[in-house]
């Protein structure tokens, strides 16, 4: 592969995805100016970077596969995510192109088989966010219910 592949459906993706050991994945909108900005450099770095079965690159327009970034809980874009078989272990949020450019040295490193030092593993947890939207809000209301009678009506 030497460049990216643009996702249609969530199979396509899938399919990608297990055919390769990591995916950048960068989710973007087409009335979303940091995502145009950014664009450029995410093809010219997948075109440089991609290695078969080893490092794939993909773009999801959010608004025409929605159930792919359902999937993945995408909230803001851009944001770009890269899985390692399959299961998402690091993401940037933003128009980021250090950040972007850290995680495919990072998956070109471990997809060569070559070991990371300490420090690198650190400097890449820095660009970690969790994976998207933070799922279940109930938790968080019920603390802010839980506040607010603590704060106003609690006699």
């Amino acid at each position: 592969m030497a460049r990216y592949t643009s996702i249609s459906s969530s199979p396509q993706l899938e399919d990608l995805i297990h055919e390769n050991e990591y995916t950048l994945i960068d989710f973007w909108a087409t009335w979303c100016p940091p995502c145009k900005t950014i664009a450029p450099f995410f093809e010219k770095i997948a075109a440089e970077n991609a290695i078969d079965k080893k490092l794939a690159f993909a773009k999801v327009d959010v608004d025409a596969t929605k159930e792919v970034a359902q999937q993945y809980k995408i909230s803001a874009m851009p944001t770009f995510l890269l899985l390692r078989n399959g299961v998402v272990c690091k993401a940037v949020r933003g128009a980021d192109a250090n950040a972007i450019k850290k995680l495919v040295t990072y998956a070109r490193k471990r997809g060569n088989g070559e070991t990371t030092t300490d420090e690198e593993e650190e400097e890449f947890s820095q660009v970690e966010f969790g994976g998207g939207g933070s799922g279940n809000p109930y938790p968080a209301l019920l603390f802010a219910a839980f506040l607010i009678w603590f704060l106003f009506w609690r006699k």
